[in-house]
């Protein structure tokens, strides 16, 4: 994943080859939690652990498998950041990529239940060094316009003699001041304590007395249903955000949804590197923070990874789905187009300025088509 600027489905060589990548994580890069109720559980701190060994408990949590296990990201702003074993393309008008957590619907009706939306974030690897070191682009979900960028939350750590304020109405909460927390609204509050979790809520391999994160702080989410604080149902947002929506109906992220600081579309053609960030800064009752879990990821193509870092050529062809598009010589072209025998199936013409032909009359399969700079297309159908 080295230095390599993707083009959409070009491949170098003419036949077709097995590339022997993952579709899931391949590696942790950093994990940095805000407090919160799930934080040394998830992964599990044991004494002595430290920030390398609590990353490698992340790395074990998220890697190398579909689902392997989970981390929680706390409160607003804590993090996550990893990477496959090679570079995952930006196909086209198709989702590139899945992020997986533990959302659930509880209410149908309300369309929510447990949804924590961390907000995604992705890299290229362009000054080739292997690391996360690049400029991020934010994938832009469905709340973007209500979303406060630049926003920031300071943490400190609980005082170890403090002394518990229960909620006399709730019995769950069984501390309303245990960890203090100021933003940069100038608002002030505390992260309460409930009887589900006892631990410390504190990333205890962490010695900093505070913690501070800014990040895209995404409106609230929290629906006191009940009318009273005792059931709160955290709404599903449309689209666009990790750990937003079960599983089962989450069709992923496009590469396409990134753009710059400024807000411009990136126009990435594939990315290295993907961080998520919980974007929630709200409490509900003794359901307390809202906390993004991360449960695993995978690039929805693997097959079209392995393109080199050529320079984008004169003319390029990129395929999706059952249309081919084009940008091609003045004069058009025609170019013979094979199935993985090597049997020439059709000749392939691009008139002047055509910009799409449709490939519907082929039979679903993998086909190539040899371009006149010695590479070849990988059409999938």
């Amino acid at each position: 994943m080295k230095n390599r600027a993707l083009l959409s489905l070009l491949s170098l060589a003419a036949p077709v080859a097995a590339f022997a990548v993952s579709p899931y994580i391949n590696k942790v890069y950093d994990f940095r939690p805000a407090p919160g109720q799930f934080v040394n559980v998830i992964p599990e701190y044991e004494p002595g652990d430290d920030y390398n060994s609590m990353l490698a408990k992340a790395q074990e949590a998220l890697a190398f498998d579909r689902m392997p296990g989970a981390v929680s990201l706390g409160a607003f702003g804590g993090f996550v950041v990893f990477g496959f074993d090679h570079t995952v393309a930006n196909v086209a008008g198709e989702y590139d990529f899945k992020i997986y957590g533990n959302a659930i619907i509880s209410d149908k009706s309300a369309q929510g239940g447990s949804c924590e939306p961390g907000v995604v974030w992705v890299a290229a690897d362009t000054n080739g060094n292997g690391l996360p070191d690049d400029e991020w682009y934010e994938l832009l979900g469905s709340e973007a316009d209500r979303a406060i960028h630049g926003f920031s939350v300071t943490y400190r750590r609980p005082d170890p003699n403090h002394k518990p304020t229960p909620d006399p109405s709730d019995k769950h909460l069984i501390d309303t001041t245990y960890l203090p927390f100021t933003a940069s609204d100038g608002t002030a509050g505390y992260l309460a304590a409930n009887d589900y979790h006892l631990q410390s809520y504190w990333p205890e391999w962490l010695d900093s007395e505070e913690l501070t994160f800014t990040g895209v702080r995404l409106p609230d989410n929290a629906m006191d249903v009940s009318g009273n604080g005792s059931y709160f149902v955290l709404k599903m947002f449309p689209y666009g955000y990790a750990d937003n929506c079960p599983n089962s109906q989450d069709p992923g992220f496009k590469i396409d949804w990134a753009v710059d600081a400024e807000g411009n579309p990136a126009h990435l053609p594939g990315i290295d590197f993907v961080k998520v960030v919980t974007g929630s800064h709200q409490q509900a009752g003794s359901l307390g923070e809202t906390s993004t879990e991360v449960c695993g990821a995978e690039d929805l193509h693997p097959e079209v990874a392995g393109v080199s870092a050529a320079e984008i050529p004169t003319w390029q062809v990129y395929a999706t789905g059952d249309i081919l598009h084009s940008v091609n010589p003045a004069d058009g072209i025609t170019l013979p187009l094979y199935d993985t025998r090597g049997i020439k199936v059709a000749d392939i013409h691009l008139p002047s300025g055509a910009t799409a032909i449709s490939l519907k009359q082929l039979a679903p399969g993998l086909y190539l088509l040899p371009l006149p700079d010695a590479r070849t297309l990988r059409i999938r159908l």
